[in-house]
């Protein structure tokens, strides 16, 4: 599991797209937080609280998972690593866990690039630096790995790159963006498909136990799909 795991991370330090989407939200959380955020909010807390549980740029995050593991159906290093030996389960979770870093990096470095940005124009609010919020963001990431692990299913599903990039970008679309900004039933805003949208600790509990069975479920579907598939 080690050695899957560590090709995986170098995999992903070799990956190119990655670091043009890192790029791009370190970009665009400059700009948003140093010249747009200043107009709307008075301190970092509430910049924070905007970023964190924002969902409209989680398509690209997604699309750069689906086409870092389609790649390797396509490439065959999948067929690869089943001949030596590796169980399928773990190269799934394998795969799994490093796209949900990389999730999580690159979500970390959009809500620092606001916040920062923004403290150099108005100011650093040290009310931003609390447990609440520390709790917030670690239920965002479960959430966003949650998301993910969708992602994983389909690619799993598809075993193709333009299939799982096609499938994912519709299924964030749909669930993360279109869903979330017109559907307010609670049922749906606990899901891990709505970020957590405050620092309630009954509701972050909640929200990170629906979020972990969600990603449990869509696990173990994918490991049943994977296991019962043909690639050899």
């Amino acid at each position: 599991m080690f050695n899957l795991l560590k090709m995986e991370f170098y995999k992903l330090k070799r990956f190119p797209f990655g670091y043009v989407v890192l790029l791009f939200f370190l970009v665009i959380g400059i700009i948003g937080g140093g010249y747009k955020l200043p107009d709307y909010f008075e301190n970092t807390a509430a910049v924070f609280a905007e970023t964190v549980c924002d969902t409209s740029l989680v398509i690209i995050i997604s699309l750069a998972a689906a086409f870092f593991m389609g790649k390797d159906f396509s490439s065959r290093t999948i067929n690869n690593e089943i001949k030596l030996g590796y169980s399928r389960f773990k190269i799934l979770l394998s795969k799994m866990m490093a796209v949900c870093t990389f999730a999580a990096f690159i979500h970390a470095m959009w809500v620092a690039a606001n916040v920062l940005s923004f403290a150099a124009v108005r100011g650093f609010d040290r009310s931003v630096l609390c447990i609440e919020n520390a709790l917030w963001l670690i239920t965002v990431w479960i959430q966003m790995s949650a998301v993910i692990s969708g992602v994983v299913l389909i690619t799993f599903i598809t075993r193709t790159v333009a299939g799982s990039i096609a499938i994912s970008s519709m299924y964030v679309l749909l669930c993360c963006n279109i869903l979330r900004n017109y559907t307010y039933v609670k049922v749906f805003t606990m899901s891990p498909f709505c970020f957590a949208r405050d620092n309630n600790m009954e509701n972050l509990f909640f929200e990170a136990i629906v979020a972990f069975v969600t990603l449990i479920l869509f696990s173990a579907t994918a490991t049943v799909i994977f296991n019962r598939s043909d690639v050899k």
